[in-house]
């Protein structure tokens, strides 16, 4: 069995990076922060489905964005408590246990990613982009602020990077496709050569 621990390496060859912290879900997947290197403090999310064989992915916006689609087609009212869960999550990252709890019942039977790794996978995803923002311009910002003010949310302080993803997510409930969501906000969706 494949040892999944912090300060072990998960990953094969060039790809091998230090495992810097870990979360067990409760359906037995792993979500893992390895080594990155855009920055001294940037790192990157994986979600391991089985240490053995070795099944992973790097979870990205789009995954989550296509997920929360699916979501809206199913139950639109029970998937605006999905958006509502994650902006309550990026506002008190440290209530993840309580609002996970507080929401569980009223997305139940949600098709899908599993709630808790929706929760868990996007607050690190959310850390993530805003240990990596420089910055953008005013007339983007704007925009963005204004997508999300459609579904009343608010960018805490020091987020302007996630803002970017939680944008996404508003921008769909606010009637866009994904895919014109991802165009506009200028994410390449492309898959990447190997």
């Amino acid at each position: 069995m494949k040892c999944i621990k912090i300060g072990e390496f998960w990953g094969k060859g060039k790809y091998s990076k230090r495992i810097l912290d870990i979360k067990e879900l409760s359906n037995g997947w792993y979500l893992i922060k390895t080594e990155n290197s855009k920055s001294k403090d940037d790192f990157r999310v994986k979600v391991i489905f089985s240490p053995d064989p070795p099944r992973s992915m790097t979870p990205k916006h789009a995954h989550f964005l296509i997920d929360f689609y699916g979501k809206l087609c199913a139950d639109s009212g029970k998937a605006k408590y999905i958006l509502e869960a994650i902006c309550e999550m990026w506002h008190h990252p440290e209530n993840i246990d309580e609002i996970f709890r507080k929401y569980q019942k009223k997305i139940y039977g949600l098709p899908g990613y599993p709630f808790e790794y929706i929760l868990y996978g996007l607050k690190w995803i959310l850390e993530q982009e805003d240990i990596n923002f420089k910055g953008r311009p005013s007339k983007k910002q704007a925009e963005l602020d204004e997508i999300c003010k459609k579904q009343n949310i608010i960018t805490p302080e020091n987020r302007k990077g996630s803002q970017l993803a939680i944008s996404l997510l508003c921008d769909v409930a606010n009637g866009t496709h994904p895919v014109e969501s991802l165009f506009k906000a200028n994410l390449d969706i492309r898959p990447k050569s190997k």
